[in-house]
């Protein structure tokens, strides 16, 4: 099952979204009253994570992307309130940069900044997705225990969406971002 929530969030970090949160859910359902089962799947899912953006690093390192697309992507964080490396741990809460392992390496950020970041951004997330499970599981039904997760989660993610909506639209209104993006 972890080596699945490794595929799953290896795909999602390199450019096909997969909703690792909705798998997380359900891997951890398969022992909830472990802790270290628990840790383990916040362990991996983060480590999966960091390997996802770097792998889609090093494929933009290596493709040398042309430069009107570079051009697009600097001036899309340019825009931004925050423009450099933190964007990582603000993108964990609030979704504004997709395909941040492409942003790191056509931004030229620091490579060992970014991989805190995103290490830290990812322990912090996952964690919050297996004690909301955690809770469900262990004070519900086994068969209503995940859907209740599951729509915690889903509150989550819709909260981030529509915060990152929300961010977009006053930097649209102020004339900071172009109507394109």
């Amino acid at each position: 099952m972890l080596l699945a929530l490794v595929a799953i969030i290896l795909i999602d970090g390199t450019g096909f979204p997969t909703l690792p949160e909705v798998w997380m859910v359900f891997i951890f359902g398969a022992n909830p009253d472990s802790f270290t089962w628990g840790v383990l799947v916040v362990v991996v899912s983060s480590l999966a994570s960091l390997g996802g953006n770097f792998i889609l690093y090093s494929l933009v390192k290596m493709a040398r992307l042309p430069n009107w697309i570079k051009k697009r992507m600097k001036q899309y964080t340019d825009f931004l309130i925050v423009k450099d490396e933190r964007l990582l741990l603000l993108n964990r809460v609030a979704p504004i940069v997709p395909y941040t392992g492409a942003f790191i390496a056509v931004c030229g950020w620091d490579v060992r900044k970014c991989a805190l970041y995103l290490i830290v951004g990812a322990l912090a997330k996952s964690s919050v997705v297996v004690v909301l499970a955690w809770l469900s599981y262990d004070n519900l039904r086994q068969d209503v225990a995940p859907w209740v997760a599951l729509g915690a989660v889903a509150i989550v993610i819709v909260a981030s969406i529509v915060a990152s909506l929300i961010y977009k639209r006053r930097l649209r209104l102020r004339g900071e971002l172009p109507r394109s993006q």
